[in-house]
């Protein structure tokens, strides 16, 4: 069963809701609560310290949570700082994440547009709505579009690549 970005995305943000409950609960709750997402989906859930990673049987690779590791199969740069929210990559290469970092979304989108042409993706087409700043780029076989916000305080880069 191969699971789209759609549902890994939709049992993140699940998972990300009833973890927290399920760690006051022990560790009998949180092996049920892996168990039964594991039984529902196939492949492997590991729930440790509200963080979350789910693999399925082709090799999809999300993780979810606060300070999460990138999984090893990521290919493109990681921005210089911040803290890894949320990450996925699926066999086929597709990749996403975001990271929570510190200054406005024009440095972020600035300093991770820096690390893509230094290492050779070109500038493709930018646009501004509400205050995100969005940048498509390639190069390598790689569509790659990165979207930089503040909401609230808080600035985000998401980062999505699509093999061409």
């Amino acid at each position: 069963m191969k699971i789209r970005q759609r549902s890994i995305a939709a049992i993140a943000a699940v998972t990300l809701i009833v973890t927290p409950a399920l760690a006051a609960c022990g560790e009998s709750a949180e092996q049920a609560a892996e168990q039964i997402a594991e039984n529902a989906m196939g492949g492997e859930v590991d729930i440790e310290e509200g963080n979350v990673t789910i693999t399925d049987e082709q090799g999809n690779e999300m993780v979810a949570g606060a300070d999460v590791a990138l999984p090893e199969n990521w290919p493109l740069p990681v921005p210089g700082s911040g803290t890894l929210a949320m990450a996925t990559v699926q066999t086929d290469g597709t990749a996403y994440a975001m990271w929570v970092v510190d200054g406005s979304a024009v440095q972020a989108a600035d300093d991770y547009g820096q690390l893509l042409i230094a290492e050779g993706y070109d500038l493709n087409q930018e646009a501004k709505l509400d205050g995100a700043i969005m940048r498509d780029y390639s190069a390598m076989g790689m569509f790659v579009s990165v979207v930089a916000g503040e909401t609230e305080g808080e600035t985000t880069i998401a980062v999505t690549g699509l093999p061409e």
